[in-house]
């Protein structure tokens, strides 16, 4: 018995560990490591083809989202700055070449040809920074309004502070109008609003949201160059545009008439460009060199009724203070006195070294300091003021609503006086 027992286990009798343990291992899966690494790559494509998938589509949302994200989530504006120009000798109108080259080009027609595409190159990129800033009223008659009757001035693409596209121009358009839209080179217009505006001058900047404009506009635009006025003379090249004939997108040629005069304005004086460009009455726009750089502002207003009908406008540079304050959000400082420098002849007659004042306007700061007609500003926020430029140049750097102390002299009875005033600056808006 105790054989057959022992012969049943080694022929394998069912609960033997020795068959089981064998029997186990014949129920083991044998894994393939090729079917394995085929897994994972399969998987690693499956996940970055969503994660492009995801990409893609997060893209698209943001583009699609985010016009709507920059009008609800503005971000901080940047502050516009106007560089510095470097100052330069200005030669002598009337200095002549007298240079000895005895050498003759002879010029042709296609010389001509060639001239007139290079200024028309330039005149092209110019213009896409001059755009149309239009006045709508709410008893405008759209049937009865014509190319050269509209309520409309140029305007100039000065800045872009990221939150706006910031243009210069003129404020007549303002009386009386509810919306003001801006017309850019390629045609599109645009709903804008008045930034900032100094009634001094007239001008005002106006600000077209940056979400609003398509990006085929941008392409098609351009900020403008600001270049130097003061390096402008008599004779040179002058490309005028925007609406100086009475119509916008015009362009005309011609040659700068005059660098050396000046307007007598508020609290200052302004160099005027002077062309022999024929134009209308109320024309606007640009003047600009054959760089392309903007020299001039055109503004037919300011013109004399012996120059009236040829284009004149304000040298860029003596805009530029103004243009970064009006940019800025800030009012341009305004005290009222229009004055002219005390020169080396008058100063003979008896009269001190300083501004003489000539006017003080009605209601305005200098007026309720008590300054008159007659007065010599000597001194300005404790600087000493010679000339019209440097008493304007020391305004420029006080603030709206700020106190300045003007001292001077009057004359009395015995000869002038010292005189002092504190006066609260202003703005003119």
């Amino acid at each position: 018995m105790d054989e057959q027992k022992h012969l049943k286990n080694e022929q394998g009798e069912p609960g033997n560990k020795t068959e089981k343990s064998e029997y186990l291992f014949m129920q083991e899966t044998i894994k393939d490591e090729n079917s394995r690494g085929k897994k994972y790559r399969k998987d690693l494509l499956r996940i970055a083809g969503l994660g492009v998938a995801f990409g893609v589509c997060a893209c698209i949302s943001f583009s699609a989202l985010r016009p709507w994200l920059d009008e609800k989530f503005p971000g901080d504006s940047q502050e516009v700055v106007i560089p510095e120009e470097k100052e330069e000798e200005k030669s002598d109108e009337t200095t002549a070449d007298t240079g000895n080259d005895s050498t003759v080009q002879t010029l042709g027609i296609d010389s001509y040809r060639e001239l007139q595409k290079a200024m028309n190159s330039v005149a092209s990129e110019a213009a896409k920074s001059v755009v149309e800033v239009i006045g709508i009223s709410g008893e405008q008659d759209w049937t009865e309004e014509s190319y050269d009757n509209k309520n409309s001035v140029s305007g100039l693409i000065i800045a872009d502070n990221g939150q706006e596209l910031l243009i210069y121009g003129k404020t007549s358009i303002l009386r009386d109008t509810k919306e003001i839209h801006i017309r850019f080179a390629d045609g599109t217009t645009k709903q804008a609003s008045v930034k900032k505006k100094d009634e001094s001058l007239g001008f005002a900047i106006y600000a077209v949201a940056k979400s609003s404009i398509a990006q085929s506009t941008w392409q098609q635009i351009s900020i403008a160059t600001l270049g130097s006025s003061g390096s402008v003379q008599k004779g040179d090249a002058a490309v005028v545009l925007g609406k100086p004939f009475g119509y916008a997108g015009a362009v005309g040629f011609g040659t700068i008439a005059s660098s050396r005069n000046e307007l007598d304005g508020d609290d200052g004086s302004y160099p005027l460009l002077c062309t022999d460009i024929g134009a209308a009455e109320d024309g606007t726009g640009v003047i600009i060199n054959l760089s392309g750089e903007v020299v001039g502002i055109i503004d037919q207003g300011i013109s004399g009724n012996s120059s009236k009908e040829l284009v004149t406008g304000y040298g860029i540079s003596g805009l530029k203070s103004e243009i970064e304050l009006l940019s800025n959000g800030q009012a341009v400082p305004y005290i009222g006195i229009r004055g002219l420098d005390v020169t080396a002849e008058i100063e003979a007659q008896g009269i001190p070294e300083g501004v003489y004042v000539r006017t003080v306007e009605t209601d305005s700061p200098a007026m309720a300091a008590g300054i008159q007609s007659g007065d010599i500003i000597t001194e300005a926020a404790g600087k000493k003021i010679t000339s019209l430029s440097a008493y304007q140049s020391v305004l420029r750097d006080q603030k709206s609503g700020s106190k300045i102390r003007l001292k001077g002299q009057r004359q009395g009875s015995g000869g002038y006086v010292d005189i002092s005033f504190d006066v609260t600056v202003g703005s003119k808006e």
